[in-house]
């Protein structure tokens, strides 16, 4: 199995993972200044986000338990042993991908009701349409999510990230070039290709590591405990995910658009938790489940404190930036064609939500990890089941009040439930594990980000220029002004990140 560095392996994913966002944020770009916020695009975002986020639920569960059980298998049986596993567990799961996607091909109207009870008549039958069509992802999302299993287990994270950048820009082409003559379905079925051929290329990717076998030896123990494992962790990404579902049910309820104003802002969102939160985590827990297999526990708590602590000193300017210049984030990104002010202001609103919850979402992001990596999925089921029952409850409050806005800011206040509950439960695996010693970073880190905050709000208000430079006028200033403080300040994620580059800069 190859060695590769936590930073080392964590640079790569975030440097493919900016590129892949970029050109995600030009996704959401041009269906909002060429499709705008529309009946349509509500159903187009509802069809593939919960298309999305249902084969994650169910695939990413069998995937992230799978991880643990094969690089485990791997350490102590070798490749041959391993590379049977992975063929035994396709042959068991891809006849249920199957079977369900022949569920949501059938069932098509009455989960598009459910999803969407707001809508009647040609607008529920185009909703149905699309979840039809995009029902064979779960059959593309199954098989690339076990293959990939392979390639996380040595350390290969790139591939698995083929699928959002195919995705993204087939979805680019889409609107462009086909758009304009076939509408909405442009993008759906874009969709579908791209998941093909994410199927085609990490089966390519994996070609020396994983092969298909025509008889293979009875697994049926280990598919036994693959399902124990698999399925709390199923009913707890479903659980979060649900979060999401509900989301978007109840912005159809706000009127037409909404769901659109809900997923432009979460693409925003996502810049975040993908960049900065999600190549830390990925990478993170396949080391987990390696330390794990092999004994090292007091590495894991290391790690997932110095994780916690240099995320949250790395997001604290990102938040500074989404409060202070939300407006201009949404207006430079989607500001043009049918979106107009009105959808800019909605939009800020949704981000000003979702900006709240960064801090949650990196910390919750490590810390299921480490339950993961030590087998227990219970635990993050029964925390999410509460998670859950908090945000519907007051997305439905704050909606009201506040509107969709209300929506985002909902699931941060969950995110902030459960990280709650999580934290005390790690030191039932690691005694010595404690974020005490980090208090005072996070101390120094948020203090910096408040002063930073008011300072850069109030020079906002005094300069008039435009959008754009504003933009790059307050940026520049808070990153400068926070990684400067910050050095003074002695915080130890900003000082190891300085030396690093100065490091670089002497060997060159």
């Amino acid at each position: 199995m190859k060695k590769k560095s936590i930073v080392a392996s964590t640079l790569q994913v975030s440097i493919a993972l900016f590129f892949i966002k970029i050109l995600g944020v030009l996704k959401q770009a041009l269906i909002a200044a060429i499709c705008g916020a529309t009946a349509e695009t509500d159903a187009y975002f509802v069809a593939t986000g919960v298309t999305v986020a249902l084969c994650s639920v169910i695939f990413s569960s069998v995937s992230i338990s799978l991880l643990s059980m094969h690089t485990e298998r791997l350490i102590v049986r070798g490749r041959e042993s391993s590379n049977n596993l992975i063929n035994a567990v396709l042959r068991v799961f891809i006849p249920i991908s199957i079977g369900i996607a022949l569920f949501f091909a059938v069932c098509a109207p009455v989960v598009a009701k459910f999803l969407a009870p707001s809508y009647l008549g040609e607008q529920l039958q185009t909703l149905a349409s699309y979840i039809r069509t995009m029902s064979v992802m779960f059959v593309f999302t199954c098989y690339y999510l076990i293959v990939n299993v392979v390639l996380e287990t040595d350390k290969r994270f790139l591939p698995g990230k083929g699928q959002s950048f195919l995705q993204n820009l087939f979805i680019c082409v889409a609107a462009v070039a086909f758009y304009p003559r076939f509408g909405m379905p442009a993008l759906i079925y874009a969709f579908l290709l791209a998941g093909f051929v994410q199927c085609i290329q990490i089966t390519w990717n994996a070609r020396h590591e994983f092969r298909f076998v025509p008889k293979v030896d009875s697994e049926s123990t280990a598919v036994r405990r693959l399902l124990q494992l698999a399925f709390p962790l199923l009913v707890g990404n479903a659980i979060y995910e649900i979060n999401d579902i509900v989301d978007k049910q109840i912005a159809t309820g706000l009127g037409h658009g909404n769901v659109s104003f809900l997923s432009y802002g979460a693409s925003i969102n996502e810049i975040v938790t993908t960049l900065i939160i999600q190549s830390v985590s990925t990478v993170l827990f396949s080391h987990y489940t390696t330390w794990v297999a092999e004994g090292e526990y007091e590495k894991v708590g290391d790690n997932l404190k110095k994780s916690i602590e240099y995320l949250v000193v790395l997001i604290m300017p990102v938040m500074v930036m989404c409060f202070v210049c939300g407006d201009c984030i949404v207006d430079i990104l989607y500001g043009r064609g049918n979106f107009d002010s009105s959808a800019v202001t909605m939009t800020t609103s949704v981000v000003f939500g979702y900006a709240a919850g960064f801090l949650f979402q990196a910390t919750r992001a490590n810390l299921v990890r480490v339950y993961y990596a030590f087998q227990n999925t219970k635990t993050p089921m029964i925390n999410g089941a509460i998670s859950i029952a908090v945000n519907v409850t007051l997305s439905i409050l704050l909606s009201e009040v506040i509107g969709v806005g209300g929506i985002a800011l909902a699931t941060s206040i969950a995110m902030l439930l459960v990280t709650v509950l999580l934290l005390p439960g790690v030191k039932n695996y690691i005694p010595e594990f404690s974020l005490r010693s980090s208090l005072t970073e996070y101390v120094k880190a948020v203090s910096i980000a408040i002063v930073i905050g008011i300072v850069a709000y109030c020079l906002r208000k005094l300069i008039s220029f435009g959008t754009l430079v504003s933009f790059i006028i307050i940026g520049v200033f808070t990153v400068l002004t926070y990684m400067g403080a910050a050095y003074l300040l002695r915080i130890r994620a900003i000082q190891v990140i300085v030396w690093h580059i100065l490091s670089r800069v002497k060997r060159r």
